[in-house]
């Protein structure tokens, strides 16, 4: 397995942030192996502010598209109604066809102006998510670095209690099998002198065995 820890660092060189801008990058808080790195980590205040930058330029960058889909069916319900009212607005000169007309097309000349304004507002969202997404991987990177810091000062604790406990252990099973050679041999001895009944009653009495 690859260890992590034990990689090569070059301490004259420090992470460039901005190569993260020449990268394409998934956005991350809906990218389920992000998520997957907080659950043995808390997400610090910074990282939940970011995300929440990020989720709600999300929902803006949906709000306008629906926004737009929504007036641009509203323009063409008022074309369809001006070209009903166009043979009573020319043909009769209904002044009542003709007012309803120019309602028209003032909503129209609107709707024009905001769906201008949304295009321009959509055509920006992708940078402003990008760059939100960025910052908040740049938080993410600082806090998720930071922890596995920690974790390398306590991969090298751990592996010095493994190391003594193997010393240990070794020590306690050179013990156990000591003691094991030595009752065998005394047990063998005594069974050669004593015979299997006679060593069978002494069992009883010392290790109450019935």
């Amino acid at each position: 397995m690859f260890d992590f820890f034990k990689r090569r660092r070059n301490k004259n060189r420090e992470f460039d942030w901005s190569v993260l801008k020449k990268r394409s990058l998934p956005i991350l808080i809906l990218d389920e192996r992000w998520h997957g790195i907080f659950k043995n980590i808390e997400k610090t205040r910074e990282i939940i502010e970011k995300e929440e930058v990020l989720k709600e330029l999300l929902k803006e960058e949906a709000r306008l598209a629906f926004e737009k889909k929504e007036i641009l069916a509203r323009k063409k319900s008022c074309l369809d109604k001006i070209i009903k009212l166009t043979p009573e607005v020319f043909d009769n000169n209904n002044e009542q066809s003709k007012a309803e007309m120019e309602k028209c097309e003032k909503e129209i000349n609107q709707i024009n102006e905001r769906v201008k304004s949304i295009e321009e507002e959509i055509e920006n969202m992708p940078e402003r998510i990008r760059e939100a997404n960025l910052e908040l991987l740049k938080c993410t990177m600082n806090s998720v670095y930071f922890k596995m810091r920690e974790n390398q000062l306590r991969v090298k604790e751990l592996e010095e209690l493994i190391e003594k406990t193997r010393k240990q252990l070794a020590g306690y099973i050179d013990e156990k099998e000591g003691l094991m050679e030595y009752d065998n041999e005394i047990y063998a001895y005594f069974h050669d002198l004593l015979g299997g009944e006679e060593l069978q009653k002494l069992d009883n009495q010392y290790f109450n065995k019935t």
